[in-house]
């Protein structure tokens, strides 16, 4: 910055000044003169960028945010070496956790952002003696529920900075989120009558085929997203395992039934089916009993995870 107010220092001493007009002086203050309106020319090129620049509408897709979608496997399983309710009390908690995923009717709210909802996808596969088949026939079911993306910010009021083209952008949005909200709610209502009446296999003849069951899972759930897996069962698998596909880090979650009460047997299943999976890169495992399973299961619908 240049201080035309501040005083000339000290001459040097033994230092003499020609007489008459200077001619590097003119030189200088030309190029001071030059500088300064050099600055000038800058100073109203920021200040008219910097307006313009705020005089923009805003981004028409920055009110609205989509979540990652979620793609989830379970497998159940149905065999009669377990109590008998269990199977269907499980296809009865993942139907209600589908059920779960309705979105709020009517216009979003306006007064504060709202959340977006991922698409879900669910694979259910059952426990039987071909497991493992790709023609698993009536006993598996493929459902999905079509995200809702969420609203940013609240609705412009009059007072903010280019309302009209904020508001109009904020309307588009919520507009898209009435319009998927009635898409995923239909959705909903379709996929939670196909999952209550998926058929058990319940044949007195079928093994348990616990890891191909699994395995069915890992090649058949779609690749990308985030991932996450279900199981229902004992763990007394009666057949050597299968062993495919790999959870690439996903995780599992257990609902172990233990209808011996033997503590410790249902301990050792649960412990070398871990070690079976640790094979196919699976992730943290987590065991529920069946008893809390609802709640879970409905969370781990939403979210993919459960943390209860």
């Amino acid at each position: 910055m240049i201080d035309y107010g501040t005083p000339a220092g000290p001459r040097r001493p033994g230092r003499k000044r020609a007489s008459g007009r200077n001619p590097l002086r003119r030189v200088m203050t030309a190029m001071v003169v030059a500088v300064a309106v050099a600055a000038a020319l800058i100073a109203d090129h920021v200040l008219t960028g910097r307006t313009a620049l705020a005089a923009q509408p805003a981004d028409h897709g920055s009110y609205t945010s989509v979540a990652e979608p979620l793609r989830l496997g379970a497998c159940i399983d149905p065999t009669l070496s377990i109590e008998q309710s269990f199977a269907p009390a499980i296809r009865a908690d993942l139907a209600a956790g589908i059920g779960g995923l309705t979105p709020p009717s009517g216009p979003p709210l306006t007064g504060t952002s709202t959340a977006s909802r991922p698409a879900v996808s669910l694979l259910v596969r059952e426990v039987d003696t071909t497991s493992f088949s790709s023609d698993p026939g009536p006993y598996a079911a493929q459902v999905a529920v079509p995200g809702v993306p969420g609203l940013s910010q609240p609705r412009p009021v009059p007072s903010d900075v280019n309302y009209a083209a904020d508001l109009a952008a904020w309307s588009q949005g919520a507009q898209t989120v009435m319009e998927d909200r009635k898409t995923a709610a239909a959705a909903v209502s379709g996929a939670t009558q196909a999952l209550a009446a998926l058929p058990l296999d319940q044949n007195p003849a079928s093994n348990s085929a616990i890891t191909a069951c699994v395995s069915a899972l890992l090649v058949n759930v779609p690749a990308g997203d985030r991932h996450s897996y279900l199981l229902a069962s004992d763990l007394e698998e009666n057949v050597a395992p299968e062993l495919q596909g790999s959870f690439g880090g996903a995780p599992l979650y257990i609902v172990q039934t233990c209808d011996s009460g033997i503590a410790s047997t249902c301990e050792v299943l649960l412990h070398h089916f871990e070690a079976l999976m640790r094979h196919l890169d699976v992730g943290p495992v987590t065991v529920i009993r069946p008893e809390e399973a609802g709640p879970d299961i409905a969370q781990w619908i939403r979210t993919g995870d459960i943390t209860s």
